[in-house]
């Protein structure tokens, strides 16, 4: 399955075995709750699923990498007791928490949060003495005398010998104590991640042109070639930091991440030719208007080049829909913030109190890991939008006030958009015509986060899909 089965997969059994009866028992008891065993290729996204899965069903997630553990810190640390038996006495050995079962129970308690999802990243990777007390977690959910309580899932990840020399194949003991979901890398499942995340274009457009670069792992006699999902990725944010920062970017850098030495350099042929390009587009007036089609030269060009343009506009309007979408829920948030605080006693002072509450809160989520960077720096700006409108203020008025520009700004813009969003089909069709590069315009256009809002009533681009879309017509009408 791909990585996007697996995390619904995953969501469904969480939810499956943390189901309780009228009387709060578990419907299926610990004892028969198989540990979900996530095998595949690094970089695929098998660790990062778990973190949105806990964000997404508001549970907590431990994460171990248990190569980094000995028997003795996952199973704890033999303490003398004296013990009374038939009248004598006799020192026993008992063993001290785990650190991974208290990291557990320290979660409850700071959280308040009584179920969770327990996550052991290379898990066949531990060592020979590890393995037996692996196996009780795994078929009894306790390290020695100390069990993992009710309500959380055992998950664990790992990488098929095949791309990881330290890895083990498990035993059928084992493997007859956990759910086996084999991962597979799929560019089709990753490439909607990717646009969501706005990876940079030249990424998208050379992946779209070789699907077949987006994961690639060879052995030969010097050694290992590899290229990751991960590295396309960390590749994509480093371009485009590069970029914002107007670092030169040179050759050398791809095959530090992508190391393959010849997908590294067909790469940076592209990346070239892709720079070329997109120095021929003037985003500013396409989307303004202005210019309604390019260039012959571009016309001419390579069909990879002209892609390259295609993905370049994309990502732009993939852009202004992510700027709109965060400028709207901002003020969606201060509304919500306004009418929570408004019938108090004191609207300001319980303003401030509920701003401080929900700092606190993203504090301890950040320190427990489960916050995401993008809600981190959405929460942040929240903050520092409610702190400048209410530090120094008397009352509420600059938030009332902010709330009213806020709406109608919105307003505005969304209309805004979406003569922007029309502009540059316009210009696409123009430029290439009812060809391939409009085909794929069109397709990836819906399929942009929040942009389906835009096109669902908009009739430049239902006739532009009934000349070169006409099943995805069908779907509009």
């Amino acid at each position: 399955m791909d990585i996007k089965q697996a995390k619904e997969e995953i969501r469904r059994t969480v939810l499956a075995y943390t189901e309780r009866d009228a009387l709060g028992a578990l419907r299926i008891p610990m004892v028969r709750q198989r540990p979900l065993l996530l095998m595949g290729p690094p970089g695929v996204g098998k660790t990062a699923i778990f973190y949105q899965l806990a964000q997404e069903l508001g549970v907590n997630l431990v994460s171990y990498t248990m190569t980094h553990h000995t028997r003795q810190s996952a199973l704890g640390l033999p303490v003398l007791r004296e013990k009374t038996f038939g009248g004598k006495t006799y020192t026993a050995t008992e063993y001290t928490m785990s650190e991974i079962l208290a990291s557990v129970y320290e979660r409850i308690e700071k959280t308040g949060v009584p179920t969770g999802i327990l996550f052991l990243d290379e898990i066949n990777c531990v060592s020979e003495t590890l393995m037996p007390a692996m196996l009780q977690l795994l078929q009894s959910k306790q390290f020695g005398t100390h069990r993992l309580p009710e309500g959380w899932v055992i998950a664990a990840a790992g990488n098929p010998p095949a791309y990881n020399e330290s890895a083990r194949t498990f035993d059928t003991v084992t493997m007859d104590r956990v759910r086996l979901l084999q991962i597979e890398a799929d560019y089709h499942v990753w490439r909607d991640y990717a646009h969501e995340k706005g990876l940079h274009p030249a990424v998208l457009s050379y992946l779209e042109l070789n699907p077949e670069h987006f994961f690639c792992v060879e052995r030969h006699v010097h050694g290992r070639s590899f290229v990751t999902a991960r590295g396309w990725e960390d590749l994509s944010q480093l371009l485009t930091s590069y970029e914002r920062l107007g670092f030169e970017i040179q050759d050398a850098l791809f095959g530090e991440f992508l190391q393959h030495e010849e997908i590294a350099a067909a790469f940076s042929s592209f990346f070239h030719l892709f720079t070329a390009c997109r120095e021929r587009i003037n985003l500013a007036n396409i989307l303004s208007g202005q210019e309604t089609a390019a260039a012959p030269e571009l016309r001419a060009m390579r069909f990879d080049a002209r892609l390259a343009a295609t993905e370049f506009l994309l990502h732009a309007v993939s852009r202004e829909l992510n700027t709109f979408r965060q400028k709207k829920a901002l003020t969606g948030s201060l509304v919500s913030f306004l009418s929570s605080v408004q019938s108090a006693n004191n609207p300001l002072s319980a303003a401030k109190e509920n701003l401080s509450r929900r700092e606190a809160a993203m504090a301890l989520r950040k320190e427990l890991g489960v916050l995401a960077p993008e809600e981190e720096a959405w929460e942040r700006e929240f903050a520092a939008s409610v702190h400048a409108l209410l530090d120094g203020a008397e009352n509420l008025a600059p938030l009332q006030a902010a709330v009213e520009d806020g709406t109608a700004q919105t307003d505005a813009a969304e209309h805004a958009l979406e003569k922007r969003i029309q502009n540059a089909m316009d210009f696409v069709h123009a430029t290439f015509g009812a060809g391939q590069e409009l085909l794929i315009f069109l397709t990836r256009l819906k399929n942009l986060p929040g942009a389906d809002a835009f096109l669902k009533e908009n009739k430049r681009y239902r006739a532009l899909c009934a000349e070169v879309l006409p099943d995805e017509l069908e779907k509009t009408l």
